[in-house]
């Protein structure tokens, strides 16, 4: 069998280094991933961290940290706030050398929540706790102690919900002179924003993300209608209206759910209540028509939280306004059931029994039931109570051909004092607890077992008007995605090379927070390249570490697909995982390159750097800049040039400071080049 060797693109393993934290960043969080490039013939790792740029080995806060098999550690203890931290790797071989990677530095922000917890017994799920505030808008992470972990910094992030996967959603405050001021977004601890509604529809309540990719969240909708004879008639009729219930002439306001696509933003689909909801239906007791007597448009369902079935292609619909939860049918849009108070039109099929009202939450559980959390502004009405409290309860459904039926399964009712009239979630955790969240006591989120014994409990200490908790979350750790993905066959000259054999050996390792479902595929492209595609299919999984072997490598590329379990987010990756699209490019060392690239000078550079290009053959050449993420940014050249020498300068003035890829593609041959802008 021929000699050949296997060369990654957009990795330049002859000067690995380290790659996050980026050097010099400013960082919005105290749980630290570090993570580095691997060293050929390497045996383990020790890292070292400290205060003291002059002194990193005696003076550390992380002191010879032994890392073996990995290219990442997480340190969740030792990094505090507002600090400037110093580290570096090095790299020890099995023939007992060494050799340094770094320094590099990085800063710590400050906390901007003002937390406190307690804890009451040891039965508490593990994890952190998110949370968004309204009005002073912002999101932070806290530990069960209340330590803060993240924060959303300068940016105006109000968290709404995450998901199994790790993904977060919430939604951005861009100012009160904005039409649209509240857009739905995904972010990440790391990356901030990474997708932002069109922002055509003022989105208020609730979005993610649908297992085909794109987005789903809820918009609003208008439509005239009468004014129902009532308390307030006399009102409106001073305003010159009608008013007798018939006379269609006042604006309603309702509510869409929207899905958009991923890529272009468009609405691909759409369901509005005033095409399903009957317009006899509405608040008689909760003010709204009192409101709309303020405002001039009647806030009819205030729909505020959805939930989407992917077993059933169905969506859980939250309407405050309406006390109601509806489930339809996606993508047909037609309604299920409709659970709650029955008004005028008797669409209720599942009955009134419960006695919720102004629900601000909902979710499918394992079970089959629903859990929402339970405002209770009509609880002396509808449960018939001296006082108004807030409970977290937990709904059977019994689905039969001609209706159903709800049970009342679990319930905790708030003390009183942490009566939330507005906002708040409840979360049914994996230990079996319940975490309920209200905007009663400052804001509040209690930790509860199956017997309402409250097991934790942390205070935001916020305020009305400046301040009230939104929503809080517990979620596993700050890193849902963090892998390792190690090379054995890895050389000195920076090729995987199989040294005669037809496999190659990779391993991967998740040192995240979360363990997935990963998936890959190997596609025979050409005679030159084959591609491994990445597919997400986000299932946990109790194995966190896996080996893998691609075999049948050989010149004449006998090649199959292989199902194997990785995942790698666009935005949360390790690079040494094929960055960009994932293409090998498979060698002869008999057959020379038909260019060659110099080193890049300077390095690291601003706002420019140069590079030289030797041809040997009149070749077409194409000359690519990508980021740390493997999204191509900037062309530089493209097209056909003969044998010879060419100088080409890259100007990075308009992109921020962080490490690029300089990408030379030949029709045969790939070969890049790491840069770092500095500003």
């Amino acid at each position: 069998m021929k000699l050949f060797s296997i060369i990654l693109i957009l990795i330049n393993f002859c000067n690995a280094s380290l790659l996050k934290p980026l050097d010099g960043s400013t960082l919005n969080q105290i749980h630290i991933l570090f993570e580095w490039e691997q060293v050929a013939d390497n045996s383990f790792y020790i890292l070292d961290v400290s205060e003291n740029p002059n002194d990193i080995d005696g003076d550390c806060i992380i002191c010879d940290q032994y890392v073996s098999e990995s290219l990442i550690y997480i340190e969740k203890n030792l990094i505090q706030w507002n600090k400037t931290y110093y580290w570096k790797v090095i790299a020890y071989d099995n023939n007992g050398g060494n050799v340094t990677l770094g320094p590099f530095s990085f800063i710590t922000n400050s906390p901007i929540a003002n937390t406190t917890t307690n804890s009451f017994d040891v039965n508490i799920q593990d994890g952190l706790t998110i949370f968004g505030s309204f009005f002073d808008y912002y999101s932070a992470v806290i530990d069960d102690s209340g330590r803060e972990i993240w924060n959303s910094g300068d940016s105006d992030l109000i968290f709404y919900n995450t998901d199994k996967y790790g993904r977060f959603f919430g939604a951005e405050y861009i100012g009160n002179n904005a039409e649209n001021n509240y857009p739905g977004i995904k972010f990440s601890f790391e990356n901030g924003i990474e997708w932002q509604e069109p922002g055509e529809n003022f989105i208020h309540h609730d979005i993610f993300q649908l297992p085909n990719g794109n987005y789903l969240g809820l918009g609003t909708s208008n439509q005239e209608g009468p004014i129902p004879l009532g308390d307030w008639t006399p009102l409106f009729q001073a305003l010159g209206f009608q008013a007798d219930g018939e006379t269609i002439e006042f604006d309603w306001l309702g509510d869409k759910i929207i899905e958009w696509d991923a890529e272009t933003k468009e609405e691909v689909w759409t369901w509005d209540v005033f095409d399903y909801f009957d317009m006899n239906d509405y608040d008689i007791l909760g003010g709204i028509w009192f409101e709309a007597y303020n405002t001039q448009r009647f806030d009819w369902t205030h729909a505020n939280a959805i939930w989407f079935d992917e077993q059933e292609s169905a969506i859980y619909l939250s309407s405050r306004h309406l006390s109601r939860i509806t489930k339809l049918n996606y993508p047909s849009g037609e309604i299920i059931w409709n659970l709650g108070r029955e008004f005028g039109s008797g669409d209720i099929d599942c009955g009134n029994d419960i006695g919720f009202s102004f629900q601000h939450s909902v979710a499918k559980l394992n079970n089959g039931n629903i859990l929402t959390f339970d405002n209770g502004n009509l609880s002396t009405e509808y449960l018939d109570q001296d006082v108004k409290t807030s409970r977290s309860i937990e709904i059977g459904i019994n689905e039969f051909e001609n209706g159903c039926e709800a049970s009342l399964e679990w319930e905790y009712v708030l003390p009183e004092e942490l009566y939330g009239y507005l906002s708040g979630n409840t979360q049914k955790l994996e230990n079996g607890n319940y975490l309920s969240t209200t905007i009663g006591g400052g804001g509040t989120s209690i930790e509860v077992d199956e017997f309402g014994d409250i097991m934790w409990q942390a205070n935001y200490n916020l305020s009305l008007p400046d301040g009230l908790v939104y929503r809080a979350m517990k979620i596993p750790g700050m890193f849902p995605i963090a892998y390792s993905v190690i090379f054995p066959q890895l050389n000195n000259n920076g090729a995987l090379d199989l040294n005669g054999s037809d496999s190659l050996e990779m391993i991967v390792l998740n040192n995240g927070d979360y363990t997935q479902k990963l998936n890959y595929e190997i596609t025979m492209i050409d005679a030159q390249n084959i591609m491994i595609n990445f597919i997400p299919e986000h299932h946990p999984l109790q194995n966190k570490n896996y080996m893998f072997e691609i075999n049948n490598i050989n010149p004449d590329f006998v090649i199959n697909n292989y199902a194997g379990t990785l995942e790698l987010d666009s935005k949360q990756r390790n690079y040494l995982s094929f960055v960009n699209d994932g293409m090998l490019n498979i060698l002869n060392p008999k057959t020379p390159n038909d260019f060659e690239i110099s080193k890049v000078y300077p390095n690291p550079f601003n706002p420019s750097t140069n590079f030289n290009v030797q041809l040997n053959d009149n070749i077409n050449i194409n000359i690519s800049v990508y980021d740390i993420n493997g999204k191509k940014i900037e062309n530089i050249f493209s097209g056909f040039l003969f044998k010879g020498n060419y100088e080409f300068k890259w100007d990075g003035s308009e992109f921020p400071s962080g490490i690029y890829f300089l990408n030379l593609k030949s029709n045969k041959h790939l070969i890049s080049q790491k840069v770092q802008l500095i500003k």
